[in-house]
């Protein structure tokens, strides 16, 4: 008989057509022995199907009660269930559920994924049939078997495909099938972890080791601490990029990698390469705010949990950086390394030059030779590529480099060295680099022309994002129900900020601030609140340009903490709690307090300590709105607070920084002094353009006399020894120009109205 359904992921029925209730089919017992006839296809034995379903009564009573049931199933669905005196089995069609998901699980997993098969036979329970009982619960067994597995493919291809929401999506079910499953459980937490989300990763960890220490009284495994440890490193290191906190209900714009697969997929290839003890390089290049960090700190992400260890560092300024500051930052992540340890002594030793902390862990050290000429540099690159090699020998290692536009001659010289000689080591050396920084002959343009001829270089180029990939962006972020819901908002949106992901977000967030978008209680969705009586579409214009809209959040804040905002975007590099207290005059508590009010806002990043502006951007947009007086008054304060503040032991290091805001604060003799300073510790490291660098500024600084001869023959001896020209200063990037948005613009939900109160 055509047209009959059996549903059995859930209460069983029996339906025609999907939609009218099958009558006739009689009792529980009728739709049991239907529904195992469907599953278990073949002939049965009328001994087999008694027994199944009436195995407490007598043979002759369940004899009888399977005739009966029979009879009744034969009327009610007719030749589609074949009887003899035998055996009984289905032989026409009948569509049933079960069956309908284990066929799909061959041709379309995710349709496959549709099917609540945990519901399988929920709340159905016969009485005195314990063989049926038995059967049904092997079957459930079964059924959630391969429904986990299904789960898990699912997981896994959206996380080797960035689509870590997705993953987390499926994860979520495969656990709530299998609470106790180790594997479910890692996937939760490494997709929650490589979403940006450590804190929920670890709150998930300790969720699922108390379930286990309650339930069966076991720990989790030695793979999920291994994980657990690699989060709780990674997850002290704060995030340069998130949500900004600009009012109670905003949201957090965390989102999938969009628009970034074909990217994603060079990416995978190199750690298959890297993981074959075949060394790569990538360079991840593209304009401002197009997502080369979010692109590289996925896949530093994605590697650590692979089993990888991941060495950061970034470029700043080549005003403010100093020589080598990207790897100080980078091999700082490898103290307690294990791997360290099998570095040879006297290349250790050379390391210490960049990482004194090394003799912390390895007091027999020998002292590291003196610096004789420039030919030694080559020791201090080695022994760094040593110490790199003896970590890659317990696991592939990705070294990170981020910005290297900015970064100085010395770090990219040690940059290109390390490509080559990695290039048979399970290493993978990743850089950022944005375009339109620099000159073409700036030393980062120079290392970028020479990576991309390296046999084993790949350049992965990032595009704005295109209207579609804008509006799968928006969607995600404010859980878009709607089919097309938000699409001519997205449209507009591509249209202001030209699909640069930077802009998109930032211009986002200034209409959270400004009213026009609010989160729906519950949901979490994105919805366009109605415009107030008597307010225009006027009044409610974005700002002219995503420098403006950055500008308007900057102008919203407390004085106290615009002020000290100007602070850290004039300090550069970063400015610690100490410097802050000593400009302003206040206490190091308060200080902290104001700057993590700063961080909450993402308008600052803390790292280790020190303070920076979350974006260039933001610096920008900050010191454009500064008065020069203003300006020049606080380099001048910045200069004297961090010579006082500064032990005598570490005003080397420092040097540099108090002459360059010395200078510009119009403290000439405390710039001329520091600059000599600078020169000096540059030239211990080998830098000697940056320490040809600090002589120039001295030589404009110098009275005529003692002064300007000490810096002559000074600059004399460093050009015997190095004989480099100075690399020229890198540009900054103006932003894009951008139009407005009205409220009319918005094409999501509105926000449903108030309940009044029940009394």
């Amino acid at each position: 008989m055509a047209g009959l359904a059996l549903n059995l992921l859930g209460p069983p029925a029996v339906a025609r057509s999907h939609v009218t209730p099958a009558r006739g089919i009689g009792g529980a017992k009728n739709i049991a022995l239907l529904a195992y006839l469907t599953l278990e296809p073949g002939a049965h034995t009328r001994e087999e199907l008694a027994a199944l379903l009436w195995g407490d009564s007598t043979d002759a009573a369940a004899r009888a009660s399977l005739r009966q049931a029979l009879k009744r199933l034969r009327a009610a669905v007719g030749d589609l269930l074949h009887v003899d005196r035998h055996a009984v089995q289905v032989r026409g069609s009948i569509e049933c559920d079960v069956t309908q998901f284990l066929h799909a699980l061959e041709r379309s997993p995710r349709e496959a994924a549709g099917f609540d098969v945990p519901r399988f036979l929920t709340g159905f329970a016969l009485r005195h049939a314990p063989v049926f009982e038995e059967w049904a619960s092997v079957k459930r067994r079964w059924l959630l078997r391969r429904f986990g597995e299904l789960l898990r493919g699912l997981a896994r291809e959206a996380i080797a495909q960035s689509h870590w929401r997705e993953a987390l999506g499926w994860a979520e079910r495969w656990l709530a099938c299998e609470p106790l499953s180790d594997e479910a459980a890692r996937l939760v937490i490494e997709s929650l972890y490589l979403a940006g989300d450590g804190a929920a990763a670890l709150a998930r960890f300790r969720e699922y080791r108390d379930r286990l220490a309650h339930e069966i009284a076991a720990p989790p495994s030695a793979t999920m601490l291994e994980l657990v440890r690699r989060i709780e490193r990674d997850a002290e290191r704060p995030r340069r990029r998130g949500a900004a906190d600009l009012s109670p209900s905003a949201p957090s714009f965390e989102a999938s990698l969009v628009g970034r697969d074909s990217q994603w997929r060079t990416l995978m290839g190199v750690w298959d390469a890297v993981t074959r003890d075949a060394g790569r390089v990538v360079v991840i290049e593209g304009e401002a705010g197009v997502g080369k960090t979010r692109l590289a700190e996925d896949f530093s992400r994605w590697a650590l949990t692979a089993g990888a260890t991941v060495l950061r560092g970034r470029g700043y300024d080549a005003q403010t950086g100093i020589p080598y500051g990207p790897f100080l930052e980078a091999l700082r992540g490898v103290l307690q390394t294990p791997g360290l340890a099998g570095t040879a002594p006297e290349w250790l030793a050379e390391v210490t030059r960049l990482l004194p902390e090394l003799r912390q862990r390895f007091p027999t050290l020998p002292e590291a030779a003196a610096a004789v000429d420039v030919d030694r540099r080559w020791r201090l690159f080695e022994g760094i590529a040593q110490l790199v090699l003896s970590i890659a020998a317990e696991r592939p290692t990705i070294v990170f480099i981020d910005d290297v536009q900015w970064c100085d001659t010395e770090s990219c010289a040690l940059l290109h060295f390390l490509a080559r000689r990695f290039e048979r080591s399970p290493v993978a050396v990743v850089a950022t680099l944005t375009l339109g920084e620099f000159e073409r002959d700036a030393p980062a343009a120079r290392l970028a022309r020479a990576l991309r001829t390296h046999a084993h270089a790949s350049v992965v180029a990032l595009a704005p994002l295109t209207k579609d990939e804008v509006w799968l962006l928006i969607r995600e972020m404010g859980r878009i129900s709607a089919p097309t819901g938000g699409r001519r908002f997205a449209e507009r949106v591509h249209a202001v900020t030209d699909g640069n992901p930077f802009h998109v977000v930032e211009l986002i967030k200034t209409l959270f601030a400004q009213g026009l978008l609010a989160i729906a209680p519950g949901t979490g969705e994105w919805v366009a609140p109605s415009v107030p009586s008597g307010v225009s579409y006027g009044h409610l214009q974005m700002p002219r340009t995503v420098h403006d809209a950055i500008a308007e959040r900057v102008a919203g804040l407390p004085y106290e903490l615009r002020d000290l905002l100007a602070t850290v975007a004039v300090a550069g590099r970063g400015i610690r709690t100490d410097l802050v207290s000593s400009v302003h005059g206040m206490s190091r508590l308060r200080a902290a307090a104001l700057a993590d009010a700063l961080v909450e806002r993402r308008l600052l990043a803390e790292e280790g300590g020190v303070y920076r502006c979350a974006h260039p951007m933001i610096a920008e947009v900050v010191r454009d709105g500064l008065t020069p007086a203003r300006r020049h008054e606080l380099h001048r304060a910045i200069a004297l607070s961090l010579e006082t503040v500064t032990p005598a032991a570490g005003l080397r290091e420092v040097a540099g920084e108090i002459a360059r805001h010395a200078e510009r604060g119009g403290e000439r003799p405390l710039a001329y002094r520091y600059a000599l300073l600078a020169s000096e510790a540059a030239a211990g490291r080998y830098a000697f353009e940056e320490a040809l660098s600090w002589l120039d500024v001295a030589s404009t600084l110098a009275q005529p006399g003692p002064e300007a001869d000490a810096v002559n023959r000074s600059t004399a001896e460093l050009l015997r020894l190095a004989g480099w020209a100075e690399p020229p200063r890198t540009p900054r990037r103006k932003p894009t120009p951008a139009r407005g948005i009205e409220h009319g613009d918005l094409d999501l939900a509105a926000p449903e109205p108030p309940q009044p109160l029940r009394r």
